[in-house]
């Protein structure tokens, strides 16, 4: 059967549909099934969405910031993921502080995932806290203000309206805090 997979083409694509079927529940069904802490939130970890339900107010504005975030398109330049390579970790720490490297239980309660996968932006998921209020406020307004050569346009809509500027600003300053990495911790406002 083997000798005969050059002259049939059919038998090719079976072959390599297999192969790449394999190889998708190795890297992605098997993992999670496998290991049970990935569904095991990280400690510390909150469920934004259950506490709103529940009336905490800094949650609502955090989950009212995450869908300003989504609907406009924010996700689709920046990831929220620390991949495993070493230039991503020195790149997205924080006063030589190498950002730790994502993993499943910081995502438990994110639906949908937003992990991205264009670069266009920087990554987001160690965010939060390293910039004041100020500065996320200048940035919405005017990206190429504080880090020439970006390609962000500006979001009057979102600067214009001091509440939605507040909660799309919660929202951002709530990435990656469930890591206490940082050893000067936040940004002193």
């Amino acid at each position: 059967m083997l000798k005969n997979i050059d002259k049939s083409s059919a038998l090719f694509v079976i072959a390599a549909v297999a192969f790449f079927a394999v190889g998708g529940v190795l890297t992605t069904v098997a993992p999670p099934l496998l290991d049970a802490s990935w569904s095991k939130p990280a400690p510390g970890l909150k469920d934004y969405a259950s506490l709103a339900a529940q009336g905490d107010e800094e949650a609502k504005t955090i989950m009212a910031g995450r869908a300003i975030y989504v609907a406009e398109g924010c996700w689709y330049c920046h990831t929220q993921q620390t991949r495993t390579i070493e230039a991503d970790t020195i790149r997205f720490g924080w006063r030589d502080q190498r950002s730790p490297v994502s993993t499943p239980d910081e995502f438990v309660y994110d639906a949908p995932h937003m992990f991205g996968t264009r670069r266009v932006g920087p990554d987001l998921s160690r965010v939060g806290g390293k910039y004041d209020s100020q500065w996320h406020a200048t940035h919405f307004r005017d990206a190429r203000s504080l880090v020439p050569g970006s390609v962000m346009p500006p979001f009057p809509w979102i600067t214009g309206n001091p509440q939605k500027l507040a909660e799309v600003t919660a929202y951002i300053q709530s990435l990656g805090r469930v890591k206490d990495w940082r050893p000067e911790h936040d940004y002193e406002e």
